[in-house]
């Protein structure tokens, strides 16, 4: 059964069916609660040791950790923490298309980066140039599509 955050991703399950895990990650100072949970996150590569929000065309370019759970506890002027949900197999995530009307047979297969449009998390699947994320479904009435999110550490 799918679980629903506050973000923009909901979990589905594995790709292999196994059990996730949950592991507490740093998130860098700077801002208060950038993190939510049902956002996908990536290694913050401006600072080494700590995990960030997945950023607009998010690719194979950046390390992809997985689905954040809690809500980050990071403020202007002190380092916090996220709970993250990965799985090594892939988590399988569903989230809306940046263009639903490209739900389509023909994007299944493909792998797609994120696309993040005043703060809200889409799965881009016009861009395929260096995706990260699978497409192994998609539903065109309710407007949905599913991924697997490989964990990359």
């Amino acid at each position: 059964m799918a679980e629903q955050f506050t973000g923009d991703f909901i979990v589905i399950g594995t790709r292999d069916g196994s059990q996730s895990v949950t592991a507490e990650f740093d998130v860098y100072k700077g801002a208060a609660s950038t993190i939510v949970a049902g956002d996908i996150v990536s290694v913050n590569g401006g600072q080494a040791g700590y995990v960030l929000l997945g950023a607009d065309a998010l690719s194979s370019d950046d390390t992809w950790i997985g689905m954040a759970v809690s809500t980050s506890t990071e403020t202007v002027a002190a380092n916090g923490t996220v709970q993250v949900m990965y799985s090594p197999a892939g988590l399988i995530l569903r989230g809306t298309p940046t263009t639903p009307g490209n739900l389509a047979q023909a994007i299944i297969g493909t792998k797609v980066t994120l696309d993040v449009n005043a703060g809200v998390q889409t799965v881009d699947e016009n861009d395929t140039t260096k995706g990260v994320m699978t497409v192994i479904a998609y539903d065109a009435t309710n407007e949905t599509i599913d991924v697997a999110v490989p964990f990359q550490l």
